[in-house]
């Protein structure tokens, strides 16, 4: 039996190549880390600005709600910038 936070290597993988994807989609956006973290804290996340930049190198894991809301913030920011 795992306990709950544990993943299996399939999500675990998912988890990594999702995680490199938003740090390729961070290295190309055109807004500072500050203004992703004021953002992102904004719309509901609960990591420090240290753990996004961690994160954002692929140097932390994190659970798969905050994720979601990074690649939120993301998209949105990356969509105020077309207007």
């Amino acid at each position: 039996m795992t306990a709950d936070w544990t993943r299996g290597p399939d999500q675990q993988l998912e988890a990594d190549e999702e995680r490199h994807g938003a740090a390729e989609r961070f290295r190309d956006a055109d807004f500072p880390l500050m203004k992703l973290w004021t953002y992102y804290y904004g719309i509901g996340g609960d990591v420090d600005e240290v753990s996004l930049d961690a994160y954002l190198n692929e140097a932390l894991r994190l659970p798969a709600a905050q994720v979601g809301l990074i690649k939120t913030a993301m998209t949105e920011l990356a969509g105020d910038d077309d207007r």
